[in-house]
C-alpha cells in the first residue's frame, strides 16, 4: 500500500513508470540544463526516434527566483524547486520575473529531465506564462511601498477576474490566498 501511495505522488521520481507514456502528442514538463542554470520546458511531443523526444512549446527560465538566491532572499522550497523543477514545484518558479520563448527541440532522457503531464496541467502552466501572470505576482511581491502594493494587488485581483479558463483562475486564485495576497 505504502508502495502504491508512492507512485501515485512522486511519480516524477520513477523514471522508469512515466517513460511508457511518452509518445507523440504527450503533453511533457522537461527541465534542461544550460551554462546558467535549469530551464523548463512545458510543450508536447512531436516526434521520439530512438528515445529522443522533439518537444514544441514554451520554454521558462526564472530569472527573478535566480536573483533572488543569488541575493540570499530565497530559502527552503524555493531553492529546491529551482535546483530540481518538476511539475509539482514549479509554482515557485512562476511566480516571480521569468525569460519566456518558443521552444522547438529535442530533449533527451538520458541527459533531460523529461515527465508526462495531463493536457490541464499544460494549459493551467501556459496559462501562466501566455497572460502574463508571473509578471503581476511579481509587481507584488517587488512593491517598493504600500501603494504601489496595493495598486499592483488591484491590477492582479482585476486580471485574474477576468481569465476565462476555470481551472487557471482556481488555481491562481489558489495561489494569491496561500500567498496572502487575498
Amino acid at each position: 500500500m505504502v508502495l502504491v501511495n508512492i507512485i501515485l505522488l512522486r511519480p516524477v521520481n520513477l523514471p522508469m513508470f512515466g517513460m511508457s507514456k511518452l509518445k507523440s502528442g504527450s503533453f511533457v514538463f522537461a527541465v534542461k540544463r544550460d551554462d546558467t542554470s535549469n530551464f523548463v520546458v512545458i510543450g508536447r511531443i512531436i516526434s521520439d526516434a530512438n528515445k529522443l523526444y522533439r518537444v514544441r512549446g514554451t520554454f521558462m527560465r526564472p530569472v527573478g527566483l535566480i536573483e533572488r538566491v543569488r541575493a540570499g532572499r530565497a530559502r527552503g522550497k524555493p531553492i529546491d524547486a529551482l535546483n530540481n523543477p518538476d511539475p509539482n514545484n514549479c509554482i515557485f518558479l512562476i511566480i516571480d520575473r521569468l525569460d519566456t520563448g518558443d521552444f522547438d527541440d529535442v530533449v533527451d532522457p538520458r541527459i533531460d529531465k523529461i515527465i508526462p503531464i495531463n493536457e490541464n496541467r499544460y494549459f493551467v502552466l501556459d496559462g501562466w506564462i501566455k497572460e502574463s501572470l508571473h509578471e503581476l505576482f511579481s509587481n507584488y511581491f517587488n512593491s517598493a511601498s504600500e501603494d504601489e502594493r496595493s495598486e499592483a494587488r488591484s491590477i492582479l485581483i482585476n486580471r485574474m477576474n477576468s481569465l476565462t479558463s476555470q481551472e487557471l483562475k482556481e488555481h491562481v486564485y489558489a495561489v494569491a490566498r496561500s500567498s496572502q495576497i487575498l
